[in-house]
């Protein structure tokens, strides 16, 4: 059975990913990089829970974008290896995309939101299939929880 927290950040990654993908197929570039990304930071938060990794939160209560991307790329992907060596630049490459879709006058381009969409949901299926991967070694075991 999986985590409520994790499962609720998971649903906002896939939530967040149909948005990407809306927004790209309107031609709204900018809107696509900026949830294609938030789908994968959302993605690795339920990975970090999963594995009983917390991550560090701002003042304000939100999760600190630096924190997830480096508990991610070096906790997960390099050091545990859960996930492939091509996950591991994914975060801060999306999250490169997301500053110049939100904060910069330059737009995104098709091109560039297509990526983004493209490793957005890479890294979310990702996820989604280690969860499930997790959650059937869990039924064969018949233990309840994921022991970290």
């Amino acid at each position: 059975m999986i985590d409520p927290n994790a499962e609720a950040y998971t649903q906002k990654a896939r939530q967040n990913l149909a948005a990407a993908d809306t927004a790209r197929a309107a031609g709204q570039y900018d809107v696509a990089a900026s949830r294609a990304y938030y789908a994968a930071f959302l993605a690795a938060v339920a990975a970090l829970w999963i594995e009983g990794i917390r991550p560090l939160t701002e003042r304000q209560g939100t999760l600190s974008h630096e924190a997830v991307q480096g508990e991610w790329s070096g906790r997960l992907v390099y050091r545990r290896k859960l996930y492939t060596p091509e996950h591991r630049a994914t975060l801060y490459s999306l999250y490169k995309w997301r500053i110049k879709a939100d904060y910069h006058a330059e737009r995104v381009t098709a091109r560039e939101a297509r990526q983004a969409c493209q490793q957005g949901r890479q890294l979310v299926q990702a996820v989604l299939g280690r969860l499930r991967v997790d959650d059937r070694l869990e039924e064969s075991h018949g233990t309840e929880g994921f022991g970290h």
